[in-house]
């Protein structure tokens, strides 16, 4: 049941924005009764919120023995995750709706726990020898992702792997060489 409704409010965030989310159509498109809902996520930012908790589900932080490596694979998994007909809903939900307290508020608390994880990559690649001590975490992960959104929200044009590895590599030299 649970599953189902959170599929659905995603399918209906992409599909309609946060303003148009209306929770009896979460119930009719999940078929589960609207009051099952109200009692689990009593407000449409809760439900809303859970959505997008559950479709951005984070799979275990990649490992693959460099820096280098475990970026491209993050970088790689999120052009997948806001390629999807859902994350492109979301992109299109945050952007258009982003001065609506409550998408800014969610907007926020992803890109926080986001940049949480990724914080752990480049604090493993610092203690690994691969960046300099007091590399600033926060800015080489904004470096390495920006452009994936730029391209993908902004430009609408197609980000490619070897994109992904050249702008990984240049923002490493750049790291490295300070």
């Amino acid at each position: 049941m649970v599953q189902q409704v959170l599929e659905a409010t995603a399918e209906m965030l992409g599909l309609s924005g946060y303003a148009g989310l209306r929770i009896e159509d979460v119930a009719s498109r999940s078929g589960v009764n609207k009051t099952t809902i109200y009692r689990r996520w009593p407000t449409r930012q809760e439900l809303a919120a859970a959505a997008l908790a559950f479709v951005a589900e984070e799979p275990p932080l990649p490992d693959t023995g460099t820096l280098r490596g475990d970026l491209l694979v993050e970088a790689e998994r999120t052009l997948a995750a806001a390629s999807s007909p859902v994350g492109r809903g979301f992109l299109r939900m945050i952007q258009t709706e982003r001065a609506e307290a409550e998408v800014e508020a969610l907007a926020r608390g992803l890109r926080e726990r986001v940049v949480a994880r990724r914080t752990r990559l480049i604090v493993r690649g610092v203690e690994r020898g691969e960046l300099p001590a007091g590399t600033d975490p926060r800015l080489l992960i904004e470096l390495v992702f920006a452009p994936i959104f730029v391209r993908l929200a902004c430009l609408r044009e197609p980000v490619e792997a070897s994109y992904l590895a050249r702008v990984i590599d240049l923002v490493l030299a750049g790291a490295r060489a300070r």
